[in-house]
C-alpha cells in the first residue's frame, strides 16, 4: 500500500479549512495510506487536529512535532523511515525562503513525487482559502467542488433546545470585538427572542469576559467556556439555531454543518482568505479594525435571520 504524506501546521480552523483538499487528495488516492504531519503547539485555545470528529478513512494516521530541535529532528527521522511515495504540501506560504527550504527538505528525505510547492496568483476577492488549498492539489477544480460535507462525523441535530451559541475567542486580540459591543448585542437579543438561550462557549481564556455578559440574564445566558472539549464543541454548535463568531476555530465548525450565523472579523489579514465556506454565514469586515463593526448592524442581521428561522 501507498504511502502519503500530507503536510500542514493546523490548529482548529486551519485544518477544517484544509479538509476539502484532503478530501480530494484521499479520493485521487482511494487506496493509498493518508498521514498528516504538523506542528503541535502548546498555546491556550490550540486544538490538535486528530481530535476533531472526522468520519473514518480520512486520515489514517498523524504524526506531530514540536519546535524545538529534538523533536524536528525525531520528526524528521520518522518521515524518512516510512518512506513516502508523495508528499502534498498544504503550508501556508510566507516566503519564497521557507517553501524553498521545505522543498529542499522533503527532497532529502527521500520524496519523489511533491506537490502543493506551486505559485498560484490569489485573488481573495473571488475566493477563499479552501478553494486555493484545492488548487494546489488540482490545478482545474471548480468552487463547486470545494464542499465540507461527508467529512465530520454524523451528530444529532436537536435544534428543539432553541438556543443559540456566541463565541468570544480569537488568540489574536486584533480580532476580537469590545466587550461592550458583545454586552449591546446580547441585550438587544435577549429582548427580542426572550424565549432563546444563549450558550457562550470558548477556551477558558474567556471564562471572566462570558461572566460579564452572563450578568445580563443568568437564566437564559450559559457560559461554557473551558468546560467543553472538542467533541462536545462540535455536538454543541451543530444543535445551535444560530452561531455569532470572531474569525475563529468555532466560525469553521459552524461551516461544516452549513449553519446560519454571523462572524466578526479584525482587518488583520487580506478580505475574503478566511471566509467561510458557507453562504449562510453573514460576514462583516471591517475598514481598519474589528470595532468598526457596530452592534447595531450585526443585530439587524441577526434578527432578521432569527425570525426567518423561527418561521420554518
Amino acid at each position: 500500500m501507498k504511502k502519503i504524506l500530507i503536510y500542514r501546521n493546523c490548529s482548529l480552523g486551519d485544518f477544517i479549512v484544509s479538509l476539502p483538499a484532503i478530501k480530494m487528495i484521499k479520493k485521487n488516492n482511494p487506496k493509498s495510506k493518508i498521514y498528516l504531519g504538523s506542528q503541535q503547539k502548546s498555546d491556550v485555545g490550540f486544538v490538535k487536529p486528530n481530535l476533531i470528529p472526522l468520519k473514518k478513512g480520512i486520515i489514517d494516521k498523524f504524526i506531530f512535532f514540536e519546535h524545538n530541535i529534538f523533536s524536528i529532528i525525531k520528526f524528521l527521522n520518522i518521515i524518512k523511515k516510512n518512506k513516502f511515495d508523495k508528499v502534498y504540501y498544504l503550508n501556508e506560504f510566507t516566503s519564497n525562503m521557507k517553501i524553498n527550504r521545505d522543498f529542499l527538505i522533503f527532497c532529502l528525505l527521500g520524496i519523489k513525487k511533491k506537490y502543493g510547492f506551486q505559485i498560484i496568483n490569489y485573488n481573495y476577492d473571488s475566493f477563499n482559502e479552501a478553494y486555493y488549498l484545492c488548487k494546489r492539489v488540482n490545478n482545474k477544480v471548480k468552487k463547486k467542488d470545494i464542499t465540507l460535507k461527508n467529512l465530520i462525523s454524523s451528530f444529532i441535530n436537536n435544534n428543539k433546545k432553541k438556543y443559540i451559541t456566541i463565541s468570544l475567542g480569537g488568540r489574536n486580540p486584533a480580532k476580537r470585538w469590545n466587550i461592550n459591543y458583545w454586552v449591546t448585542l446580547v441585550m438587544d437579543i435577549t429582548k427580542s427572542f426572550p424565549s432563546l438561550s444563549i450558550k457562550i462557549i470558548g477556551s477558558k481564556n474567556e471564562i471572566d469576559t462570558a461572566e460579564i455578559i452572563r450578568k445580563i440574564n443568568k437564566i437564559k445566558i450559559i457560559n461554557m467556556c473551558g468546560k467543553t472539549n472538542i467533541n462536545t464543541l462540535f455536538k454543541v454548535i451543530n444543535s445551535s439555531r444560530y452561531h455569532i463568531s470572531h474569525d475563529d476555530g468555532t466560525m469553521h465548525i459552524a461551516s461544516c454543518f452549513q449553519k446560519y450565523g454571523v462572524a466578526i472579523f479584525g482587518k488583520t489579514d487580506k478580505r475574503g482568505r478566511w471566509f467561510p465556506s458557507n453562504s449562510n454565514q453573514k460576514v462583516f469586515f471591517p475598514k481598519t479594525n474589528v470595532n468598526d463593526t457596530k452592534p447595531n448592524k450585526i443585530f439587524k442581521v441577526v434578527y432578521k435571520d432569527l425570525v426567518k428561522i423561527a418561521a420554518n
